[in-house]
């Protein structure tokens, strides 16, 4: 046990103080790693071998008198390791008898408390330090005799409390008048501590000074002691810090409140939102946390300017707060956006109409300068369970709900639901799938092909994104979410076309013979600066000729924002020698301006309107229409989505001359498409497609 022990401990002879000295009989090795020395240096040594020049002498003329009395003992003590390093020690020895009654050893029981004592000289050293700081700081005195009702005090004291400079003393009294009841209570405890319990106080008062307003003081007492140790007074020091203190509360609201409207900011919140919701919990209460987003904020700051803009958070706010009452809590978050908190028992229905008559208040016009200007919020709501979330995960979830009651319609409110929860997770689930995709070299492209309604013959692909995890092929709806992220979007992209080019050449150097492969270009990736030149430096490094590449868009990048920057990049491309091909024609927005202006090389006419051209007329006129344009425009046409042999044949009958559609092929990999090709085992793919088309025509043949 005394070798296991963390405390270093020593066993002395109990004989010879003096000459020549107790000898040291045992020792544990917590003793010899204390020391420095080892265990055959120390038996038959003194203790003394560990004492230095700057041993405390009282200190041993102390331990001296205990040994000399059989008296057990603890003090500490400098001492000296072997290599000279010094190190404080505190020492608890006891006297050890044998049967008999004679005491025969010490023990003594050691531990290493120096970095204990450099602590405590640091704190004095501060000490020392403060002292200082306070005299030149010009603190003012005071002292307060035993049994007397006179205070006396310094000129800087009388200063604070408003007497004249002159007076040395006052009564007690008159203080007391003065003083605030908590500050009076205070004052007579830290009076009790130094004159009854010889203790040091410290404490604050609130002084009314001249009648008009309370100064803060801050008070520190200590007894005074005369030569026998009793004490005669209680004298310390004063010092105003009414002006720090203000300040200081002045730093704590700014800390906890907005500036403009003076309401909770998210630092005050968080403190006022534990109590509600603490409360709503004990008492089994629900608790609604709300957010509020004002409605064309920015549109009343660009136009009409932030000085109006800022008006209308005021009343916002001032409306918010008349609208809750006692018990609630309102913040303001920053920019457009409030946060309230409170405690309701009201069911579904009652707390549905709160939030309508909530909304309603929102939409009352604003008055400003005499001018009617529309206020409105969209408002969304978490109602709290039984063990809530955090503030935060709360606020997250009202944060979802508002923006379902902007898709709603703005100036609603919506209740956060989980299926809120599940699109946001669905969400996330897409983009971090989508930067694993980019990053593992998951894109596998999938194509599928287009042939002549007249020979049948395959005369392109397009290329499909899809994604290969583990044994599964995923769909391009996998990662839909992604393609609203302007970098992942453009990543996703270049990882296509670079797999396609990569099976492009593949394909060149097996002499297959593939036509043309269309890729899908999103607006992202179009609107990224360097577009063109990046696709390219892809044909370049890939070794593949341009007219082997088209690059299908949508019509919606061909208008709003970014429309100029589009129609350039399509320029460069199609001289370059690029197909350009205008995907889903007639479902969106471009004008036949588009057909006209831009470097088109084709458009395809979407599936919707391929799939109903046997029952719908206006289906079927609009595809008449769009070939017999194609073939004005002298421009390459494709029908989409076609499915069955009469859809065929209608489209001949058209003199649409190229189709696409799963009558053909679905989309597959390139393993599958060359493996059909090639294997003499399987059918050739060729001659299926060209089937497939004969079988379609001849039904259709006059």
């Amino acid at each position: 046990m005394l070798e296991a022990a963390n405390d270093a401990i020593l066993i002395t002879e109990a004989e010879a103080l003096d000459s020549p000295h107790p000898r040291i009989v045992y020792a544990n090795e917590s003793y010899t790693r204390m020391s420095g020395y080892s265990l055959h240096e120390v038996i038959g040594q003194s203790p003394r071998i560990l004492q230095g020049r700057d041993t405390c002498r009282a200190t041993l003329d102390r331990i001296r008198q205990k040994l000399a009395a059989w008296e057990p003992f603890r003090e500490e003590l400098l001492n000296y390791r072997k290599d000279g390093t010094p190190f404080w020690v505190e020492l608890n020895v006891r006297p050890l008898a044998d049967d008999t009654g004679w005491y025969t050893h010490w023990v003594s029981v050691q531990r290493d408390v120096t970095a204990r004592r450099q602590a405590m000289d640091a704190l004095a050293q501060h000490a020392r330090d403060l002292e200082e700081a306070q005299r030149l700081a010009k603190l003012g005195t005071w002292r307060l005799p035993v049994r007397s009702t006179r205070v006396s005090f310094s000129a800087e004291v009388c200063a604070m409390i408003g007497i004249s400079r002159e007076v040395t003393s006052i009564h007690a009294g008159q203080l007391r008048q003065s003083m605030e009841a908590r500050s009076l209570s205070a004052a007579r405890n830290a009076l009790d501590r130094i004159m009854l319990l010889g203790e040091t106080a410290s404490f604050e008062l609130q002084l009314l000074r001249d009648g008009l307003s309370f100064r803060t003081i801050w008070v520190e007492g200590r007894p005074e002691r005369d030569r026998e140790g009793n004490i005669i007074a209680a004298r310390g020091l004063c010092q105003d810090i009414s002006e720090r203190r203000s300040i200081e509360h002045a730093l704590l609201w700014n800390a906890t409140h907005d500036g403009l409207t003076g309401l909770f900011n998210i630092e005050g919140l968080r403190t006022q939102a534990a109590g509600i919701l603490g409360r709503a919990r004990s008492q089994r209460d629900a608790a609604i946390v709300g957010l509020v987003d004002l409605d064309h904020l920015k549109l009343v700051n660009d136009t009409l300017g932030h000085a109006v803009g800022d008006a209308l958070i005021v009343e916002v706010s001032r409306r918010l707060q008349g609208f809750f009452g006692e018990g609630s809590c309102v913040a303001r978050l920053g920019g457009d956006e409030f946060v309230f908190i409170e405690r309701t028992k009201d069911d579904q229905s009652a707390l549905e109409q709160r939030l309508h008559d909530l909304v309603s208040l929102l939409k009352q016009p604003f008055e400003y300068h005499g001018r009617q200007l529309d206020c409105s919020g969209s408002v969304g709501v978490v109602v709290t369970c039984e063990f809530e979330p955090s503030l935060d995960s709360l606020l997250r979830n009202a944060d979802l709900a508002m923006y379902r009651a902007k898709e709603i319609g703005r100036g609603a409110f919506a209740f956060f639901s989980s299926d809120l929860q599940a699109s946001v997770e669905r969400k996330v689930a897409h983009l971090d799938l989508a930067r694993l995709a980019v990053g593992s070299k998951l894109v596998v492209p999938h194509f599928q092909p287009k042939v002549s309604l007249e020979t049948g013959a395959l005369i392109g692909f397009e290329a499909l994104l899809r994604l290969k995890v583990g044994d599964r092929i995923l769909p391009p709806s996998a990662v839909e979410h992604a393609f609203e992220n302007v970098e992942l979007a453009t990543r996703l992209g270049d990882e296509m076309l670079r797999r396609v080019l990569e099976q492009i050449r593949q394909w060149r150097l097996e002499n297959f013979e593939f036509g043309s492969i269309a890729v899908n270009v999103s607006g992202a990736e179009l609107l990224r600066s360097g577009y063109p030149q990046r696709v390219l430096e892809a044909l370049t490094r890939a070794n593949v000729p341009p007219s082997a590449l088209e690059i299908e868009v949508t019509e919606g990048v061909l208008i709003g924002r970014g429309a100029e920057r589009v129609a350039g990049a399509i320029r460069q491309l199609r001289d370059a020698g690029v197909k350009i091909v205008l995907d889903d024609f007639g479902t969106g927005y471009a004008s036949l301006t588009h057909l006209k202006c831009l470097p088109i090389s084709g458009i395809k006419i979407d599936k919707s309107f391929v799939s109903d051209m046997l029952e719908d007329e206006s289906d079927a006129s609009i595809v008449r229409a769009l070939v017999g344009l194609a073939d004005a425009l002298m421009i390459d046409l494709v029908a989409e989505g076609v499915e069955t042999e009469e859809q065929v044949k209608f489209l001949r009958d058209c003199g649409c001359k190229v189709a696409q559609g799963f009558l053909f092929g679905r989309p597959v990999s390139a393993q599958e498409i060359v493996s059909s090709s090639v294997d003499p085992c399987a059918s050739s793919l060729r001659e299926e497609l060209e089937g497939q088309t004969r079988r379609a025509t001849s039904h259709g043949s006059t």
